[in-house]
């Protein structure tokens, strides 16, 4: 792809998101599905944007995407309200993703793909039972208007974003082994998830309030944005690579928070400590770069989707299937976990999953690159590509239509 190209995809992609958004509340179509539709159009349609260039970039779509999405909601939060939704959070994520590793497992194995073990159909359920931080962030983003008093619900759906993609990345890793080494332990898998959590998120809080008196002191000077960026990114790489996979988006949120909140963190340890930090100028600095990466992601889903008749039937079986799955549980949970009635309806139809299901996507062919435990190592991204576009499109596009039903028919 020529940098010519490049250049007008990408302004093409801020012109068109902006626009997209300006006219929501006419058309009701979320801009994630509109850069989505363009993104298609650019890629599998007319080819001007070059799909192996666009695989080729996937790593570094993941860092920047999910570093700064995070970062972004880090320092947009109150710690307190962070808190209350955590255990919200973490119960809803880790029964989303048993849910459909069990549910997608077997319907894959018995039923779609006959002769597939089922630990293999297990795999496929893990990969995709999480939701993507920027996705949801996204569909939140665009829905804002549509539902009011959106706050605690976008915490806790957000909060179990981050959560689910070292669960998922952990609990795929652990089906491998399982494949491949049938010695590993469950236990195992717990101990290491707990160590990434408290890991990196001792990690992103050390930095944090260091950062935050190092803001302090700069607070005159110029460009202490570009620098916490600088600062942002080496830090999410880092926990990634030393703490464990799905580290770097517990860090990055942390980060964001412990500058924000400097005082409660200083308070909480006996300090009577205080910073002054421009907080407007960081975030609309930030809001500005979380705009062009957001947007950019979505354009990229659309480039690189595979449009295959028969894995799309077979993906949207799979969607149907994980949407009743959610459906049903949030309506479990959230008489038990004391969720508000904007979290339930939101909660229901918000599961869009992401760019971390098209990296999982492609670890049995990391693993066994002789094909010796996976027979079709292939399956899994020509699966997981209809899959995250059926989840995007339903929560984009479906869901808030059906959650503002809900709140309307309860008022």
């Amino acid at each position: 792809m020529h940098a010519e190209n490049f250049i007008i995809l990408i302004s093409l992609t801020i012109l068109i998101s902006y626009i997209s958004s300006l006219v929501y509340s006419l058309t009701k179509i979320p801009d994630v599905i509109v850069l989505m539709g363009f993104g298609i159009l650019m890629g599998p349609v007319f080819g001007y944007a070059d799909k192996i260039m666009f695989d080729e970039i996937a790593p570094l779509m993941s860092i920047l995407a999910l570093s700064i999405i995070l970062f972004e909601a880090g320092i947009n939060v109150d710690i307190t309200l962070l808190l209350g939704s955590m255990g919200k959070a973490l119960v809803l994520s880790t029964a989303s993703i048993m849910g459909s590793i069990l549910l997608i497992g077997f319907v894959t194995s018995y039923i779609l793909v006959l002769g597939l073990p089922f630990l293999q159909g297990m795999l496929l359920g893990a990969m995709v039972g999480g939701t993507s931080t920027v996705a949801v962030y996204g569909i939140l983003s665009g829905i804002g208007d549509l539902i009011p008093n959106l706050t605690s619900t976008r915490v806790l759906l957000t909060m179990e974003s981050i959560l689910s993609d070292p669960i998922c990345i952990i609990s795929s890793i652990t089906i491998i082994k399982l494949i491949m080494q049938p010695t590993f332990t469950i236990r195992d898998t717990v101990k290491e998830i707990t160590m990434v959590f408290l890991l990196s998120s001792a990690l992103g809080l050390s930095v944090g309030v260091v950062w935050a008196r190092v803001l302090d002191r700069l607070r005159t000077r110029h460009y202490t944005y570009m620098i916490t960026l600088a600062v942002l990114l080496p830090l999410y790489i880092f926990s990634e690579d030393f703490i464990g996979e799905g580290g770097g988006a517990m860090t990055a949120l942390i980060f964001g928070l412990a500058i924000t909140n400097f005082r409660y963190i200083m308070e909480k340890f006996g300090r009577d400590e205080k910073v002054l930090i421009d907080k407007k100028r960081l975030r609309e600095f930030h809001d500005e770069i979380t705009f062009l990466i957001k947007s950019f992601f979505f354009v990229y889903i659309g480039v690189v989707v595979s449009l295959s008749w028969k894995y799309a039937f077979f993906g949207l079986i799979l969607v149907v299937l994980q949407v009743g799955l959610r459906y049903g549980i949030v309506d479990v949970l959230s008489g038990q976990f004391g969720f508000t009635r904007e979290e339930k309806a939101l909660s229901q139809v918000v599961y869009a999953s992401g760019l971390p299901a098209f990296v999982m996507s492609q670890l049995p062919q990391i693993f066994d690159p002789e094909g010796v435990f996976f027979a079709n190592t292939q399956l899994y991204p020509d699966l997981t590509m209809p899959i995250v576009f059926g989840t995007i499109m339903f929560s984009g596009l479906i869901g808030p239509k059906l959650a503002e039903r809900a709140l309307k028919r309860k008022d």
